[in-house]
């Protein structure tokens, strides 16, 4: 575990047989060192907190946490003046019985289409927040890139998709490998 990135995130979707299954969700998030929150606002640490993201409102998804945990990680001694003493790692799993349930809880956006002949195609997209310097871009927001870039370092989202052996995949990013394919995606070009 690299305490170097400001965030990291993991997430491992296990299919079983008739696309149903599970998602096991893992991210790393610096802590405010005063109120011992959460600084990404959309990455809650508490399990109260957690549930009311993915069930709130006239869209209440009824997805129940499972293997909730948290762990709390100090400063590494290793690090030079870390903007973020402190950070915290948190993990659970959420049942689907069809993954497009979890669009809205996943991060980015989930689009699932199931086939006539028991296929299902999945796309994620995510949208970029950091907008590319130009000539216009005025000083402080040269600076806010500049220290944004920094913050997220080593930062990653990571993917995991795992399914029946007897299934076939097919990606356009990643590595493929029997029953599972996986892909990783820096924060920081």
């Amino acid at each position: 575990l690299s305490l170097h990135a400001c965030f990291e995130y993991e997430e491992t979707i296990n299919f079983k047989k008739g696309f149903s299954g599970f998602v096991e969700i893992t991210y790393t998030v610096p802590l405010n060192n005063k109120s011992d929150n959460t600084v990404i606002k959309f990455l809650p640490i508490y399990e109260d907190d957690i549930n009311n993201r993915i069930n709130k409102g006239l869209f209440s998804k009824n997805l129940k946490i499972k293997d909730y945990s948290l762990k709390y990680l100090e400063k590494n001694e290793k690090e030079l003046n870390p903007i973020f003493q402190k950070k915290a790692r948190v993990n659970y799993k959420l049942e689907f019985n069809d993954l497009a349930v979890l669009d809205g809880v996943l991060l980015g956006s989930l689009f699932v289409k199931k086939r006539s002949n028991n296929s299902i195609s999945i796309k994620r997209e995510f949208k970029s927040v950091l907008k590319p310097i130009d000539q216009t871009s005025t000083t402080g927001e040269k600076k806010i890139l500049s220290e944004s870039t920094r913050l997220l370092g080593e930062g990653f989202i990571a993917f995991r998709v795992n399914f029946p052996l007897t299934s076939e995949c097919r990606s356009s990013k990643g590595d493929i490998s029997l029953g599972s394919v996986y892909y990783k995606l820096p924060l920081v070009d």
